[in-house]
């Protein structure tokens, strides 16, 4: 029985691999800067102590780990707080190459990465180039390894296209829409997405190898926004907000106390994101991710 660590096994994407993990008979610990608080979310896991950004305990907590899944996100993200040291140069490229180097001392035999579409060392945007370098660390670690490029991930406990459904119940005949809804994406259910890095991780036909992971529609923003309202059985009118307006009240906020906005979250927010899954579907044949309407279908009621 394999044992796997997942970093970053509290948040969004990581309770899904966690989950995921577990129903493959896999031993699964979690690391978490506060395992005692993590306990509360019933997870089937052991929790290890261990904080990114302290990486002198972190191979300790990769102890008997044979592979390992590195998720980890800041709080807030992607609005940055670097006071606090929640940025994506701090935690993203420099967490992740903290514990690349870790898995390394400790023997782990695998590392699997969660990156995203886009990303590239020499971009210009923040988050693309600390994704970009932290794929690096995982391919010079000298260790087997798979790197996962998602496109725009959702499920029931996601805080994206959830804010979208909510938004659409609150306010009636408009759906204000930053932007002017062109951004694509590729959306792709969580689940399916855990099913490709779970047996990315388990097994060994994705190893060495960049897996771009998407739905297999490439829809606008707008689109998206949409399929949530026939998913909802609700009709609005969707009502462009310009970004420059966006931008400049975010200019205001970033500064106060508190994750508010940014304007890079803006631009975050409104990037494109596709991504190209015809390798993880060739070298996986049961991937095979469903489609935005059925995926909402699953868990969006129309009450």
């Amino acid at each position: 029985m394999q044992r796997v660590l997942v970093a970053g096994g509290t948040g969004f994407l990581g309770r899904a691999f966690v989950r995921g993990l577990h129903g493959r008979g896999a031993r699964v610990a979690v690391l978490t800067r506060n395992p005692a608080g993590a306990g509360s979310l019933g997870l089937p896991a052991e929790y290890v102590e261990g904080d990114v950004r302290r990486p002198a305990a972190l191979a300790r907590a990769m102890d008997a780990v044979d592979a390992a899944i590195l998720s980890v996100q800041f709080p807030g993200y992607p609005v940055e707080a670097p006071a606090r040291g929640r940025t994506f140069m701090e935690v993203d490229a420099r967490g992740t190459a903290a514990l690349v180097e870790a898995a390394v001392e400790a023997g782990v035999g695998k590392l699997v990465y969660l990156s995203g579409v886009g990303a590239d060392p020499g971009s210009a945007r923040t988050w693309y180039r600390a994704k970009g370098l932290a794929e690096a660390s995982v391919r010079e670690s000298g260790l087997a390894h798979v790197i996962v490029r998602p496109s725009w991930v959702y499920g029931p406990e996601d805080r994206s296209l959830n804010r979208f459904i909510a938004l659409i119940r609150a306010i009636p005949f408009v759906f204000p829409q930053l932007g002017d809804g062109s951004g694509r994406i590729t959306p792709i259910h969580v689940d399916d997405l855990a099913d490709l890095v779970c047996e990315a991780t388990l097994g060994a036909a994705g190893d060495g190898l960049t897996l771009e992971a998407g739905g297999p529609d490439v829809l606008s923003l707008d689109d998206v926004v949409r399929t949530a309202m026939t998913a909802l059985g609700r009709r609005r009118a969707i009502l462009h907000i310009p970004e420059g307006l966006v931008k400049l009240a975010a200019a205001c906020v970033e500064r106060l106390p508190g994750q508010i906005l940014s304007r890079d979250a803006v631009d975050f927010a409104t990037q494109d994101g596709i991504a190209d899954s015809d390798l993880a579907r060739g070298r996986f044949p049961a991937f095979r991710p469903r489609d935005l309407a059925t995926g909402l279908a699953a868990y969006v009621s129309r009450a």
